[in-house]
């Protein structure tokens, strides 16, 4: 038995199916996958950031929160997050 990697169901893996359930699954996952790969300026900013000279971690931490997820609230600050030596 496997598990339908969309919409969570039970069903016998089989060559076909081996990540879905259905033909219909497997489609619908595809309309509503989350891009995971970063775009070129974001990857480029990330080498900016991992370059620069950061004093606070908090500091660092927002930075990379708007890089890598802008749609994100800002992360609270002093959370314990050790300082950077």
């Amino acid at each position: 038995m496997g598990t339908c990697e969309h919409c969570g169901t039970h069903f016998p893996l089989t060559r076909s199916t081996r990540k879905y359930c259905t033909p219909r699954c497997k489609t619908n996952a595809c309309l509503t996958r989350k891009p995971r790969r970063l775009r070129a300026d974001e990857v480029a900013a990330l080498h900016e950031l991992l370059h620069a000279e950061l004093d606070d971690a908090d500091l660092f931490r927002e930075k990379l929160r708007e890089i890598i997820a802008p749609h994100l609230p800002p992360l609270p600050v002093g959370v314990g997050v050790p300082g950077m030596d």
